[in-house]
């Protein structure tokens, strides 16, 4: 089972508190996975990102490492595993066949929210890969296209810091050890003046 690692980016706020408290979960309304503590995999870029582009925290940003056993059979992870995807699109085809999934309107939180509606939802942790979430001409992609022709760059593109999001529901999700600061630098424990 791969151990991976995990950023969560939080507002400059008590430092001290933060590794000791943490990690925190969200408890933003329109939350992409419903409850839990948001982490991005991986990447430490994806991090940085939401804290100056997406979040725009107004006192700056502080990130903090994790690392968790990616398990399939604890994660619904739908980046990566046939299985998990087809469940999610059988879901999908079930709320359309029902009229209540509206191409466009209706979000990924619904689709997995009808699953565990109607069928065992196991998980500790959700999976996904936020394709878009990071600009093309943002400072933090990580984009190099497959095509550039007639002085035009194709729609296609191999993404090489892909913005995988990780939402444990607990604390303890997925054997998640360790939460320690690791940005800004100031912050840590080795940082030398």
């Amino acid at each position: 089972m791969p151990i991976r690692k995990a950023y969560q980016t939080l507002e400059d706020r008590d430092i001290h508190k933060i590794e000791s408290d943490g990690p925190f979960p969200c408890f933003w309304k329109n939350a992409w996975l419903g409850k839990g503590y948001y982490f991005w995999e991986s990447f430490i870029e994806n991090a940085h990102w939401w804290g100056v582009e997406g979040a725009c925290y107004k006192n700056g940003y502080v990130i903090c490492e994790t690392n968790f056993d990616l398990d399939d059979n604890k994660c619904f992870n739908l980046v990566d595993n046939p299985n998990h995807l087809d469940q999610f699109n059988k879901t999908k085809n079930i709320l359309k066949e029902k009229k209540l999934y509206t191409e466009g309107v209706t979000t990924v939180a619904r689709v997995i929210s009808y699953i565990k509606e109607i069928d065992i939802f196991d998980f500790e942790a959700i999976r996904v890969f936020g394709i878009n979430s990071v600009g093309f001409n943002s400072i933090f992609s990580n984009r190099t296209v497959f095509i550039f022709k007639e002085g035009k760059r194709s729609f296609q593109y191999l993404d090489s810091t892909p913005a995988i999001q990780i939402n444990f529901f607990t604390k303890n999700s997925l054997s998640r050890k360790g939460f320690k600061i690791i940005y800004p630098p100031e912050y840590t424990d080795d940082y030398l003046v």
